[in-house]
């Protein structure tokens, strides 16, 4: 699907801190490594998002996981089973160390997903670790379906199918409590 030279500029740019835009499912989203605390500031910037907010991490391989959350028990697994690979973010009990606090926005969970979409995944699978994804829009604003409504100055990655909008089911993993 993408150009070898484009997976490694994306690579490239998220090992140097950088933020970059990827196709998620419904609109354009920025990314960034989510241990990184420079691109996770640039998110912030490029948003102009209240910092005490989180993030969404996206996975390509349960074993990721470990690198965001205590060893899971029964209910979490029922939920990944569940809902993953899909379009449902599962919020988690969050590692009490290790994580950046822009990341969680201080909070004691991480909302985690583990998208379906075959581009998702193989810039994920390219990049080999959890990584962020929040939309692209600057908060309030409308979503971005368009490469072309990017900020020119950050790397993105063409969107393979039309974007259509929507946003991610939020769903607590130890409670089933849906959030969105």
């Amino acid at each position: 699907m993408y150009a070898a030279e484009q997976l490694h500029t994306f690579v490239a740019k998220l090992k140097a801190g950088e933020a970059v835009a990827a196709p998620a499912e419904g609109v354009y989203g920025y990314c960034c490594d989510p241990f990184s605390q420079k691109g996770l500031e640039e998110i912030v910037r490029l948003k102009q998002r209240a910092p005490e907010k989180g993030f969404v991490v996206l996975i390509s391989d349960l074993k990721q996981l470990t690198q965001l959350c205590p060893p899971l028990f029964c209910q979490p697994h029922d939920m990944i089973d569940l809902y993953w690979p899909g379009q449902v973010t599962l919020v988690f009990p969050v590692k009490t160390e290790g994580l950046p606090q822009l990341l969680t926005g201080g909070f004691t969970t991480i909302a985690i997903r583990y998208p379906k979409a075959p581009y998702m995944l193989e810039y994920l699978k390219a990049w080999g670790r959890p990584l962020v994804s929040t939309s692209a829009n600057i908060s309030g604003e409308p979503p971005i379906f368009d490469q072309k409504n990017l900020p020119p100055e950050v790397f993105s990655l063409p969107t393979p199918v039309p974007l259509r909008g929507g946003v991610s089911t939020l769903i607590d993993a130890i409670t089933g409590e849906k959030y969105r």
